[in-house]
């Protein structure tokens, strides 16, 4: 019998039984797409401050977000909510690659494995695989390198807006409450900062897709002490300050 592991053996093939655009649906969304893991409450605040109007609906069990255009130094871009983890997450940014999107910027929260600050800025060059839905858009490694000009100029925008901020390498885990102290340590070890649950599937989708991705992610809970575990405020203060953030480094990027 063999005992490869199934996810070892996957099919990058470009042509899937069911596509993106299986449902032939009439949608177009802009290209610049702002990408948020942040509650509703959060994205409702930050609609009402901007001319916006629905572009479309993303339909499953048990999310279905809407799909924004909203204006912001007048230039349109898309807006919707991010669903938490990688499977879901990927499924759904394959779905806005299919109908127009080709520059994505992700914005949500991430557990400190290093001593920073509760809302620290983070941009991740690197992402550990640590969760399988990468490995259906991309080969096997341990880790995957985001696409370097498009966070180059993340970042270049972040400095005019006078922010400071940090950059490394994240790990994207599936498993939150499996994240053992040897599996910390061998993240830091591999120059871990972060962790999160999407960073390295968004960007092997984005590769596969051939658009742009960039994430910038906010401090929330610390690992950095493991024997003394702080889940802080969960990063709560950088919900709507992130998609603020977030909508003025789009549409500044050319």
């Amino acid at each position: 019998m063999n005992e490869e592991t199934f996810i070892s053996d996957i099919d990058l093939s470009k042509q899937a039984v069911i596509e993106p655009g299986v449902e032939n649906l009439q949608y177009k969304f802009h290209e610049k797409l702002l990408f948020a893991f942040v509650p509703d409450d959060e994205i409702n605040a930050f609609l009402d401050k901007h001319s916006r109007k629905t572009l479309g609906k993303f339909k499953t069990v048990s999310f279905r977000p809407k799909i924004y255009e909203v204006e912001v130094n007048n230039q349109l871009i898309t807006l919707c909510q991010a669903p938490v983890g990688a499977p879901a997450s990927t499924k759904f940014l394959d779905w806005l690659i299919n109908y127009g999107v080709k520059q994505v910027l992700s914005v949500g929260n991430a557990g400190a494995l290093a001593n920073l600050p509760e809302n620290t800025i983070f941009v991740p060059q690197r992402a550990i695989r640590g969760e399988g839905t990468s490995f259906y858009y991309k080969e096997p490694s341990k880790i995957i390198t985001l696409n370097k000009k498009f966070v180059r100029n993340v970042e270049n925008e972040i400095k005019k807006l006078g922010l400071q901020y940090e950059e490394g390498t994240t790990w994207t885990t599936d498993g939150f409450f499996r994240e053992t102290p040897k599996q910390v340590l061998q993240a830091k070890e591999l120059g871990a900062k972060t962790v999160e649950m999407e960073c390295s599937a968004l960007a092997a989708c984005a590769e596969f897709r051939n658009i742009s991705f960039a994430q910038i992610l906010f401090t929330a809970d610390s690992l950095a002490d493991m024997d003394n575990y702080d889940e802080r405020d969960w990063g709560g203060e950088s919900h709507r300050t992130g998609l603020s953030i977030g909508a003025q480094i789009l549409t500044r990027i050319k």
